[in-house]
């Protein structure tokens, strides 16, 4: 697929304020401790991949709900600064619906993050939000996992119903992203993506207990052709597709391990930037990993701007 086309990536799901606190040890309970920081950054799974993308050079695209509360201006000034477009985003005045806001403790001590989120009965995007956006811009939609899960279907439903009547060359790659535990309804849609993103826990949740196992396990789930890719924390990943075997990458752990808040999506988004370029499965899953140690190393994601170059 062409990469000077000028079309987009774009990444369907959740944006959030987290409000985060670095400090020194994990706080016992009802106990007085300082921070060693504070600060806000746009979170949620879509949003974060959307940053990485951006910041590994694509033409990128976040799709969901925004609400204009007091974060609004926040996370629309943050979207701006790093040149991710919300033009497609459904808008609600400040009501029942309320933005969505993660307290985040990250431990210096080893690096951990500890979410708590109240998601503030944010609306989900609707089909006719996304029955809007023009597919022939696009060359890749990534679909976040959510509770929207029949809304889900029809939108990847679309693409494909596109995809059939295009040339190869213009067709939408599709992926899904499955993290939560609780949504094993989102089981049935693997038939239909190009590449499923299977985390650690909703693999473990199934009763695998190795990456191998977990894209071997899932992998008849596919469509032909397709593949299933699953990060496993510290041993890395692995992926496979419905016809070859499985590939691995070891992990590339930084130095000092600084945050490790969105290293899950950062490995999603950078391989999907490598797939986009039209590099081997084993090529975007090493990148990933690479990407993902990359940003553990650093806070937030800005350290990652540039890292394009070690594909």
């Amino acid at each position: 697929m062409a990469t000077s086309d000028g079309k987009k990536i774009m990444c369907v799901g959740l944006c959030c304020v987290d409000i985060i606190s670095v400090v020194q040890s994990f706080p016992v309970e009802d106990t007085d401790q300082r921070s060693l920081d504070y600060y806000w950054r746009r979170g949620g799974n879509a949003a974060n991949s959307t940053t990485v993308l951006a910041l590994l050079g694509s033409n990128v695209e976040f799709m969901g709900t925004l609400v204009k509360s007091q974060e609004y201006g926040f996370l629309k000034t943050d979207f701006e600064a790093f040149n991710v477009s919300i033009g497609n985003c459904a808008v609600y005045d400040e009501g029942n619906i309320r933005c969505p806001v993660a307290v985040v403790i990250v431990n210096k001590q080893n690096g951990s993050r500890t979410i708590m989120a109240a998601l503030n009965n944010i609306a989900e995007l609707r089909y006719e939000d996304f029955e809007r956006v023009s597919l022939e811009n696009y060359r890749w939609i990534h679909f976040e996992g959510r509770n929207n899960v029949d809304t889900i279907k029809q939108m990847i439903q679309r693409i494909v119903t596109y995809n059939e009547r295009v040339p190869v060359d213009e067709k939408v790659r599709i992926s899904l992203e499955l993290e939560k535990t609780k949504r094993t309804d989102l089981i049935p849609l693997m038939t239909q993506p190009d590449y499923v993103f299977v985390s650690k826990e909703f693999a473990a949740a199934q009763g695998y207990r190795s990456k191998e196992e977990a894209v071997s396990g899932m992998v008849h789930k596919c469509k032909p052709g397709g593949a299933v890719i699953c990060a496993w924390g510290e041993d890395g990943a692995a992926a496979k597709t419905t016809t070859d075997d499985v590939i691995t990458s070891s992990i590339f752990p930084p130095e000092n391990l600084v945050d490790t808040l969105g290293a899950g999506d950062t490995f999603n988004a950078a391989t999907i930037y490598a797939l986009s370029k039209d590099r081997t499965l084993q090529e975007a899953v090493t990148f990933g990993c690479k990407i993902a140690g990359a940003k553990c190393g650093v806070v937030g994601y800005k350290g990652i701007k540039g890292l394009q170059t070690l594909l």
